[in-house]
């Protein structure tokens, strides 16, 4: 079985949006070219990609851009409508090629035409030619017709040829037509103008009317492109072996094998032209004198040995059991694309010091049986049947019982329980994936989850039994690897009725509001019974508070607010529940003013209605009803300066204590009548 060894397999970040290709440096040497305006150096040799540098500069619109390190960097930009493309070479100048008025410019001189192809940029003008192969630039003598390929560009003129090789070395011809390559033992060949190809070693040797390239030598025949159709010569003959190649660039050989791209498909045939193995996904190719090297859209480099008798897997264990898995041996390269068919990969280990991985695999089914192992890259995918025996899953209940409490009894962790299944789960079973056992009774569904494949396990499920009449019940248990069901179980749990025999007891009391409840608990480690004892309780829930004063209300502290509050004092873990409403009582007494009137002081004061009050100043009280507005009269007393006012409210005493200035007023009451005395006995000349 023919398999190639990937000897080489990288993925390297290429810019999407450049066009690369294969070239051949020597017979063992390939190197990556793109058409940027520069790139790094990628060179395949041995079984090593090596790069050099880290700069592209490339073109994106009218814009050169410079990315390093993933960062972008605008190096420059030209508005005009008219650059094509750009130039950079001769001391890292970049220089525009414009397009204007059907001309073509290029550093101040003017073309007629221009050809972009792969590495190379053309411009041929009335009598000048300009041919820039990446940082070179040739000027040739213009011709009567020119010719372009992979590797050469020919200017054909009255007296011969001239040809540009890929170092950039000018090669004469005495014929005309198009230089098509070299090849030892048919010397130079070409093909002239009238269509004819020639050998200068073994003269006139076919003809093709259409492009025409020579592809190389293949078991000592020419293997020639003419239009779209590939054929071989040898040995004075023709013969045709493919008739839709797209280009060049789609067929590549060494001496022994042929290559053929069509689309993303790469066709590979030995020198008679058997088909031995295709590749995918393939952007690029070509061959060295010993190896295939391979390129795709998403950056991955390949090299391959296309070998007999290779095969990139080896089977270590076949075995599947609790302690091993079933481990394969893949070749590092072949492990980039891994999947299995009957199975799943559980775990990939890398093998020190070689370039190996152990795929660790686990079958679907826990037997004899076979797995479809796909092993590969994105060039190349090879599938294997590989024959594998597995322990059988072993499950087993012991110990089942279900407990449950005579009349009244609640299991003590769910009080909404009477009854618990108990039993030991023993298992074994050969897997590293997550078990799941679903377990079913009495029209109730539980799953337990496990990351051990071999224990066992006390299981105990709170359960609701309605009646102690039944002596057993049915359980039925699924088992799940992931989401797949690898055994489905039952047995029957007897029924152990525990009865309220326990010593160990408790009273509690439960305070809500007006009700008191008395509960007397039985309980042993698993079960509980308990009596209740109702009775109730009246307390006085509506009181009275000064507003702004605090209260306390069974041991809690209350600040009163005005008006009625209903408040909830909760103790002991919400067995003590009781609501007050609480009436803040606010200071009746709102405003006092005075007013001096003669020998008298006159009170108003302000006090909400129907609120007994007394007031005293001096030697003066007064006690009554408050109207509201109340007004009061007392005479002057020069010597007190003031006065208290006491009201009563709910059972509440307020006190309000207002300071009248009184003696201040008195004294300039006294002045001024003074000075009216004075003036009456001055008018009459007593004084």
């Amino acid at each position: 079985m023919i398999v190639p060894n990937f000897e080489v397999y990288n993925k390297l970040d290429l810019i999407t949006e450049l066009n690369c290709w294969f070239e051949l440096e020597d017979n063992e040497t390939v190197k990556l070219i793109c058409d940027a305006l520069r790139h790094p150096s990628i060179v395949i040799k041995g079984d090593s990609i090596i790069i050099d540098g880290q700069e592209w500069i490339f073109r994106k619109g009218r814009n050169v851009i410079a990315l390093i390190d993933n960062k972008e960097t605008l190096i420059r930009r030209d508005d005009s409508e008219y650059v094509v493309d750009y130039v950079l070479y001769r001391n890292d100048e970049i220089y525009p090629i414009y397009l204007k008025n059907r001309r073509y410019i290029f550093n101040g001189e003017e073309y007629e035409k221009y050809i972009s192809y792969l590495d190379k940029k053309v411009l041929i003008g009335k009598n000048k030619t300009t041919v820039i192969l990446r940082d070179k630039q040739i000027d040739l003598e213009s011709g009567i017709k020119y010719y372009i390929s992979r590797y050469y560009f020919s200017m054909e003129y009255n007296n011969g040829t001239k040809v540009i090789d890929q170092k950039g070395s000018i090669l004469e011809f005495n014929f005309k037509g198009k230089y098509l390559g070299f090849i030892s033992s048919y010397g130079h060949v070409y093909r002239s103008e009238q269509g004819v190809i020639v050998s200068n070693k073994k003269g006139n040797i076919g003809i093709c009317v259409d492009e025409t390239y020579l592809i190389g030598e293949m078991a000592g025949g020419l293997i020639i492109l003419c239009g779209d159709k590939l054929k071989q010569y040898y040995n004075t003959s023709w013969r045709e072996i493919d008739r839709s190649i797209d280009s060049e660039l789609s067929v590549n050989l060494n001496k022994n094998t042929l290559g053929i791209l069509k689309g993303s498909i790469l066709y590979v045939y030995d020198n008679d032209f058997n088909k031995m193995l295709n590749f995918i996904n393939i952007k690029s190719f070509i061959f060295d004198s010993r190896r295939i090297h391979l390129l795709s859209d998403d950056g991955s480099i390949g090299s391959a040995v296309i070998a007999q008798n290779y095969k990139p897997l080896k089977v270590i264990n076949r075995n599947n059991t609790v302690h091993n898995s079933i481990v394969i041996q893949v070749d590092e390269n072949y492990s980039h694309d891994l999947s299995v068919k009957n199975g799943k990969i559980v775990e990939i280990k890398k093998v020190n010091g070689i370039n190996k991985k152990l795929i660790l695999i686990e079958p679907y089914e826990y037997r004899k049986g076979l797995l479809d192992v796909k092993v590969g890259n994105r060039f190349y995918t090879i599938s294997y049947t590989i024959s594998y025996t597995s322990q059988i899953p072993k499950i087993e209940f012991v110990s089942a019982k279900v407990l449950v409490a005579s009349k009244g009894g609640t299991l003590i962790q769910n009080p909404d329980k009477n009854a618990l299944l108990s039993f030991i789960i023993k298992y074994s079973i050969p897997t590293r994936s997550q078990l799941t056992f679903n377990i079913n009774i009495l029209n109730d569904s539980f799953r337990i989850i496990s990351e051990e494949n071999s224990t066992e396990k006390l299981i105990q499920i709170p359960l609701r039994i309605g009646s102690l009449e039944m002596a057993n019940i049915q359980v039925k248990v699924n088992a799940y690897v992931d989401e797949r069901l690898i055994a489905s179980l039952e047995f029957l749990a007897p029924i152990e009725v525990i009865d309220n025999n326990a010593e160990d007891y408790s009273k509690s009391l439960v305070v809500k509001n007006s009700l008191t409840r008395e509960i007397i608990a039985k309980r042993n480690n698993i079960f509980q019974w308990e009596e209740i004892f109702e009775r109730p309780s009246e307390y006085q829930g509506i009181i009275f508070g000064k507003e702004g004063e605090e209260i306390e209300i069974d041991g809690e502290k209350i600040f009163v607010r005005n008006g009625p509050n209903l408040i909830t004092i909760s103790k002991d873990n919400g067995n003590y529940i009781r609501e007050y409403l609480i009436i803040g009582v606010s200071n009746p007494i709102r405003d006092l003013k005075t007013e001096i009137k003669g020998n008298l002081m006159i009170l108003k004061i302000e006090i909400d209605v129907d609120t007994p009050f007394e007031i005293f100043y001096g030697p003066h009280s007064y006690r009554g009803v408050s109207k509201g507005n109340n007004e009061i009269h007392f005479p002057i007393e020069p010597t007190y300066n003031s006065i208290k006012v006491r009201a009563f409210s709910h059972g509440f005493k307020w006190e309000v204590l207002y300071d009248t200035n009184i003696l201040n007023s008195s004294l300039i009451i006294a002045s001024n009548q003074a000075m009216k005395i004075r003036e009456i006995l001055t008018s009459f000349g007593i004084l």
